[in-house]
């Protein structure tokens, strides 16, 4: 079964990213939060990417329509305004997307972890909405995994690493004034990013993409639901 040096590289770097929300939970436990404090947060993604259902992989079947996935991120203030606040930070999910395409194994899943650099333009008199923009590093793989997670068996038939960006949106339900609230978020991102040709990079027991399954890039949509606090 394949393993990569830069796949488990790129997880430790997207969980990194993501404790840097644990952490901030921890402390937000200790001291009531300022207007002058980081925006910290924490989701569940439900990701749609048009451009996996577009492939056309050997052995047939497609990839669904809807994934799943999990991201955090923290902001930290550096300009306040009349009419906004001005927030950079960083973030990172990872996301999957199942297929009923037939393999060996028991699924063939697509995989795509990011990490990034972003900001966030706070508006509203609550700073309750933002306009989202950011510059990321996408790590992908398709592969074959066992249903029973216990065994820790996959198998990996195309990787591939590509810088994109995102824009998006959100809002910070209930929000009541600036930098002091917690509660329920929703998001919406929109990501670009071209990962080129997919294709079958190792073979486990047949041909599962083939030689060339299609191009694969942005726009990939994800609607986020999760909690944030101030």
């Amino acid at each position: 079964m394949k393993t990569t040096i830069r796949t488990q590289a790129f997880i430790i770097l997207v969980a990194g990213s993501l404790a840097l929300a644990a952490d901030a939970a921890a402390q937000h436990e200790e001291h009531e939060s300022t207007s002058a404090g980081a925006r910290s947060e924490v989701w569940l993604a439900l990701p749609s990417w048009p451009g996996l259902g577009d492939l056309n992989p050997v052995a047939g079947g497609s990839f669904k329509g809807v994934g799943y996935g999990i991201g955090a991120a923290v902001h930290w203030p550096i300009r306040q305004r009349e009419n906004g606040a001005l927030l950079v930070g960083v973030e990172g999910a990872v996301m999957a997307t199942g297929s009923d395409i037939p393999v060996y194994l028991d699924e063939l899943l697509a995989r795509d972890a990011y990490v990034a650099v972003s900001a966030k333009w706070m508006m509203g008199a609550a700073r309750n909405v933002s306009l989202d923009l950011g510059v990321a590093y996408h790590l992908l793989d398709i592969a074959q995994l066992e249903s029973d997670y216990n065994a820790a068996v996959e198998f990996e038939s195309w990787e591939e690493s590509a810088p994109g960006y995102f824009i998006g949106a959100g809002w910070d339900v209930g929000a009541s004034e600036p930098g002091k609230n917690s509660g329920l978020s929703l998001g919406l991102k929109v990501h670009f990013v071209d990962f080129g040709t997919v294709r079958d990079e190792d073979i486990f027991i047949a041909p599962v993409l083939g030689r060339n399954a299609g191009d694969l890039r942005g726009p990939m949509y994800a609607l986020q639901i999760g909690y944030r606090w101030w």
